[in-house]
Formats: C-alpha cells, sequence, structure tokens
C-alpha cells in the first residue's frame, strides 16, 4: 500500500514533464521534502517495533537476555539491504526519540522537521536523563522546526546546557569514548584513514607530522609540505623505513582469458582479511608488481561467471591455501548484503554434524555474522551442496536470503570470450611475462 502511493507521486511527477511553471515546481520540491521526512520517520518507528518485538518473541522462545533480540538488526539489513553497522546506528537514533522525544516524533512524522534536524537534536539531548529529555521535548521541537539542522543543533546544545550545567562534560565524555580509526576505499586506487581522537591527541599528531615535514622540507627533501606529511603518517604507523616500501601481498586477479592472452583486463586489491579495496588499473598492478617490496599472488578465475578456479599455493602449507582460496572467492563476509571484512572461515554444515573441511562447505563470516548463523530461528545451508554456487541464509521470520560469491574481479568488469576455455587449458597455460615473479622474490613460509 505504501509502495503503490509512493509509485502514484512519482508517476505525477514525471506526467508532468516541462511544462510545469517554476513556483509549482518549487512547491512540489517542498512537498516531496515532507513526503521523504514523513516516510523516514515512519520507518524508524516499524524498525524499533520490529527490534522490541523481537526480543519479546526471543524471551518467549527461552533465548538468555542477553541473547533475546540480537538478530533483530540482521533481519532488518538483510530486508534493507544494508549493513548491520548502518541499522544499529539508526536504531540508536530512533529509540531514544521513540521514548523521550514524543514531541519531536510527531512533528518528523507530519513531515514539519527533516531526519538530520531530529538527529542532531536527539544526539544533543543524549547526555540528559529521560526526565530532562522529556521536559525540554516541546522546545527542542520548535527549534527543530522553525531553524536548519545546523543551527537546531547549535541552539539544542545550548538549550541542553542550561537544564544540565554538567551537560559539557558529560557530552565530552561521551564523545572521546568514542574514539575510532575507519578506513575509507574509493574507487581510484586511495584511500581515507580517519581517525576520532580526543582532541589533544589529534592536535598532537598533526603537530608532530606538521613539524617533522617543515624540518625535512628545510634540510632539502624536495617533497611538498602535504606529501611529506602524508609519507611520514604510513611510516610511524607501519614501522616501515619509507612510505612506497610495504611489505604488501597484491592479489592479482585475472581471468582465465588474459592468462590466454585474449584481453588485459585490471586487477583488484584484496586484504589479507578479504574485502574490495578497489579496481587497480593494469599499468599500476605492474607498476606495484615490480616492487620490491610487493609480492604477487595469481589468481585465475572463469571468464564467464566470474568464479574464482585457481590459486598459487607455493606461499602457504595446504590448511593456509585453503582459508586464502576462500577469503579471496567470498571477498567479504557471506552473509547476504554485508560487506564487513572477513575474520572467520566458517563450516555450513558444522563440523561436529559430518561437515568436510572444504571450499565447497566453507564461507568467509565477519565475527558478528559468525555468532548470528547460531541463534535461534536462523539456518544456513550451501546451494546444491557447494557454498561457491550460493548460501541461503533464513530468518526467523522465514524471509530466505541467497548469497553468491562476488565476480572475482568485481562487478562491472566481465568481457566474455567467444568461448569458455576448458580447465585443462588454464592450468596448462605458463603465466605471461609480465606476471612472472623471479624466483628470488618469491616469498616462502
Amino acid at each position: 500500500m505504501i509502495e503503490g502511493s509512493v509509485r502514484e507521486l512519482v508517476g505525477e511527477v514525471l506526467s508532468a514533464g516541462d511544462s510545469v511553471a517554476l513556483r509549482q515546481r518549487l512547491d512540489r520540491i517542498s512537498e516531496l521534502d515532507h513526503a521523504v521526512a514523513m516516510l523516514q520517520a515512519a520507518m524508524s518507528v516499524e524498525m524499533t517495533a520490529f527490534a522490541a518485538e523481537r526480543r519479546r518473541e526471543d524471551l518467549a522462545a527461552g533465548s538468555s537476555e542477553d541473547v533475546a533480540g540480537r538478530g533483530a538488526p540482521f533481519e532488518i539489513a538483510l530486508a534493507r539491504r544494508i549493513s548491520k553497522a548502518s541499522v544499529d546506528h539508526q536504531l540508536a537514533f530512533a529509540e531514544p526519540l521513540r521514548s523521550d522525544h514524543p514531541r519531536l516524533l510527531e512533528a518528523w512524522l507530519d513531515g514539519k522537521v527533516s531526519q538530520a534536524a531530529a538527529r542532531f537534536v536527539v544526539k544533543e539531548a543524549e547526555v540528559l536523563d529521560p526526565d530532562h529529555r522529556r521536559a525540554t521535548d516541546p522546545e527542542l521541537t520548535r527549534l527543530a522546526a522553525e531553524l536548519t539542522p545546523g543551527k537546531a543543533r547549535k541552539a539544542a546544545a545550548r538549550l541542553v546546557a542550561s537544564a544540565d550545567p554538567e551537560s559539557a562534560a558529560k557530552r565530552a565524555r561521551l564523545a572521546r569514548a568514542r574514539k575510532q580509526v575507519r578506513a575509507i576505499m574509493r574507487g581510484d586506487a586511495t584511500g581515507t584513514v580517519l581517525a576520532d581522537l580526543p582532541a589533544e591527541q589529534a592536535v598532537a599528531c598533526w603537530e608532530a607530522l606538521d613539524h617533522e615535514a617543515r624540518c625535512r622540507r628545510g634540510d632539502g627533501d624536495e617533497r611538498s609540505i602535504r606529501e611529506l606529511m602524508c609519507d611520514l603518517f604510513v611510516e610511524r604507523i607501519t614501522g616501515q623505513a619509507k612510505a612506497a616500501h610495504l611489505d604488501l601481498e597484491v592479489g592479482i586477479v585475472v581471468a582465465a582469458s588474459s592468462v590466454l592472452g585474449v584481453d588485459d583486463q585490471p586487477g583488484k586489491l584484496v586484504g589479507h582479511r578479504g574485502g574490495d579495496y578497489g579496481t587497480l588499473p593494469a599499468g599500476l598492478v605492474r607498476e606495484l608488481a615490480g616492487s620490491e617490496q610487493v609480492w604477487l599472488r595469481r589468481l585465475v578465475c572463469d571468464p564467464i561467471d566470474g568464479q574464482l578456479l585457481s590459486m598459487d599455493t607455493a606461499k602457504r602449507r595446504f590448511t593456509g591455501a585453503l582459508r586464502k582460496f576462500i577469503v579471496y572467492r567470498d571477498g567479504t563476509s557471506r552473509r547476504p548484503h554485508s560487506d564487513a571484512p572477513i575474520y572467520d572461515i566458517d563450516h555450513i554444515e558444522p563440523y561436529a554434524a559430518g561437515g568436510s573441511t572444504s571450499a565447497v562447505n566453507g564461507q568467509g563470516l565477519a565475527k558478528h555474522d559468525h555468532l548470528l548463523r547460531d541463534l535461534p530461528g536462523w539456518t544456513v545451508e550451501a546451494a546444491d551442496g557447494d557454498s561457491s554456487s550460493g548460501v541461503r541464509w533464513t530468518t526467523p521470520t522465514g524471509h530466505i536470503y541467497e548469497s553468491r560469491p562476488p565476480p572475482i574481479l568485481g562487478h562491472g568488469n566481465s568481457r566474455p570470450p567467444p568461448r569458455r576455455p576448458s580447465v585443462i587449458e588454464l592450468y596448462a597455460t605458463p603465466l605471461p611475462v609480465e606476471y612472472a615473479v623471479p624466483s628470488h622474490r618469491r616469498r616462502r613460509e
């Protein structure tokens, strides 16, 4: 019913064409903005209601207090095709909003307050106890409705500080407790490392890098201050003498057609726990492969369906190679729609039940995903007995989601050749010269 109404609204917008006057178009933009806010608020209410009901059902089924409801965020994430971390973030905002900010929630449901404004207000008020939140809710709602989200956040901070003189200290302690380091990988062979730190530590890190970079620049180093600070950052964290001298394994993933010389596709950077860290152009892959500090591993995939077929194993014992094969094949956790790194290799059919320790019965899982499959009501099974074909996850509500290994070269990077090479051809063909690694540079156990 909701989806039908939204489609009807979209249909009206599309059917209007270019004949709508600017005034009408601007009014429609405002109406759509209110509609989006209303839908976002309704979804938040449904999410909190689902999480609460799932916890009640789990408790009624005999689950312990610490386990009951733990699977709810995963169920929501699967249904919405987003990460579990995103659901956790949204629930952390929606639950106090529903319990302690009834006026703000009502205004959001009416489309009078945007999601951004509501989120800022709830975050600023989190340092208050529930009674203070409910007492300040009417004034906080007025600010959120009248001001831009940014101004509403500042006004809410001042209001909260006056309601509780110690709120500034509470907020600082909460913020400092959330310190974390994050890595964001982009599609242009670059990435960003972000660190949320106590203010004095952040300043100390910045000044140390800036001071050393300026000293080196003054001593004649031709690199810019920006380049020096970046290189020093890498050197100090990794302990390497130079930023470029990283003990890096490049998983040069090549299609079988490339091995046979039919085409030349780019590589993909894969971490030691899996994860797709972006496409590397063929020229850059060869440049890295020529470095004395970078090690090359060849992986061969089916050029038609993108499944991983084989991998060089000279660097590992059988057990290590099997684990690495599954990590490379799965890329990220095999829970459907998850992009979390792989921490554990899981027996799809439990080992205690006779499941084999093999690639067809293995799947890479993140820490939380590994715990999830053992919760009451969840089942996991390999499609056709082979995890390479697919893994089916069934939630307590009976919803079924299937996870297939991604194309090893990544989505959007497939160019099928005119015919499928045989497995014999794949294994019998030597590596092209540009992928060969001198024997003295191969890393061994």
